[in-house]
């Protein structure tokens, strides 16, 4: 079931003009990476939602803000309930969503309804609110007594608060007007990411990271991804490591992919040094980054060994 949707979600971009990468043999914590201009997705499919880790949604929410992309949970069912069309979902602080939903994302019919904590909740347009109130001449309380609620949550709703789907149902009837409000998801997570701090780490488990890290650059570390860490100056760098040379061609392929992907630079970091590149994807050993005093210096080395001579 989840290879079916996984098939169908990559339609869906394709047909919409994404160009799609997928990770889905890579145990990763994301499937799917899909970019077209001005707009990266990362995406995770599931049977049901329920099954998403709370280690993956970490990672998912770290890959969101180093690389200004949209996560997306795409399913089909809750433990409880099918998901419906045109609603929203939330799992570990996740926008979650069904394939119909997913359709009218990317052709720009965005849904107005997020299910939350048992509720289905809306954003209403505040001001239109309180000014169709005062063109009809009615008090927050005559408004509030129409539509069976309280003075209090009047004020709230004209302040910008959500309200359950029924109450606003309830206000555009009372008002003759139109209040609920679209919700941009790419609009909304962007600006979620900018109140963000950056997810980089300070201190390392791994020796060699810390090394990276050393030369003057800022390291995000990941468990669940198909690259070890990403190095982050002015432009990413993607980062494999491998301890025996077993893994190096699995971890070159994996890399590639990302680069295309996320549009960083990979190398992979060895604990075995056999090779100055694996399929184009430069290696650097351990002990060479012992050498290096300045993040430049590991750049013009992976450089070298993109471009080896023939």
């Amino acid at each position: 079931m989840r290879q079916t949707i996984l098939l169908k979600v990559e339609t869906i971009l394709r047909e919409r003009g994404f160009s799609v990468e997928s990770f889905a043999h890579s145990n990763a914590c994301f499937d799917l990476v899909a970019k077209r201009p001005n707009l990266t997705l990362v995406l995770k499919a599931f049977n049901n939602i329920d099954a998403l880790r709370d280690e993956h949604a970490i990672e998912l929410r770290k890959i969101a803000s180093i690389f200004n992309a949209t996560v997306l949970v795409i399913g089909e069912k809750t433990k409880a309930f099918s998901l419906k069309k045109g609603v929203l979902y939330e799992r570990l602080g996740l926008t979650s969503l069904s394939l119909g939903t997913l359709q009218q994302l990317l052709d720009e019919h965005f849904p107005s309804v997020k299910y939350f904590k048992g509720k289905s909740i809306v954003e209403l347009n505040s001001e239109k609110l309180r000014e169709r109130r005062k063109a009809l001449g009615l008090t927050l309380q005559q408004l509030a007594d129409r539509v069976g609620s309280t003075v209090e949550s009047m004020h709230r709703y004209e302040k910008g608060a959500s309200a359950s789907l029924s109450t606003a149902e309830r206000l555009e009837d009372a008002l003759d007007a139109s209040l609920v409000e679209k919700i941009n998801i790419f609009k909304e997570q962007k600006a979620a990411r900018a109140s963000e701090k950056k997810p980089f780490e300070e201190n390392f488990e791994d020796e060699a990271l810390g090394k990276v890290h050393d030369l003057g650059v800022k390291v995000a570390v990941f468990k669940h991804a198909p690259f070890k860490a990403v190095a982050h100056p002015s432009d990413s760098l993607v980062i494999g490591k491998v301890a025996t040379k077993q893994g190096i061609a699995k971890k070159a392929a994996e890399l590639a992919k990302a680069k295309e992907a996320f549009k960083g630079k990979p190398v992979i970091i060895s604990q075995e040094f056999s090779y100055r590149h694996v399929a184009d994807i430069p290696v650097v050993a351990e002990e060479e980054l012992d050498s290096l005093s300045k993040f430049k210096d590991l750049m013009k080395l992976i450089r070298e060994r993109e471009n080896p001579n023939p």
